[in-house]
């Protein structure tokens, strides 16, 4: 039991951290999604990254959007939303991960 117990407990809080960070990142993309698609549908740069930020109220404020447009070479303009947030480790001692994990998502939609 002594051989086992450390490592046993090592891996179950190592899959609560996966899924926290995971959850994160799940929140992150559903933010691009919303953000990029309001810019599709024409709605100012502005408040589509303010919409995105506030479709995810479990993160707050810790979360920034950013809009953007793109237009390819047979002239289709496509909306990007690019989001960003940090996620602060709860054990990086035990895991051997690092203090923070930045997690990304970026959306595209082609415009209406």
């Amino acid at each position: 039991m002594a051989l086992v117990l450390p490592l046993l407990v090592l891996l179950v809080f190592g899959i609560i951290e996966f899924g926290f960070i995971f959850n994160r990142y799940i929140s992150v993309t559903h933010a691009a999604r919303e953000g990029v698609r309001q810019l599709a549908i024409g709605v100012d740069p502005g408040a589509a990254s303010a919409s995105a930020e506030s479709a995810v109220p479990d993160l707050g404020s810790a979360v920034d959007c950013s809009p953007s447009t793109n237009i390819d070479a047979t002239g289709v303009e496509t909306a990007i939303m690019s989001c960003r947030t940090v996620y602060d480790v709860g054990v990086p001692q035990l895991l051997s991960l690092p203090d923070t994990i930045t997690l990304d998502s970026e959306a595209r939609m082609r415009k209406e």
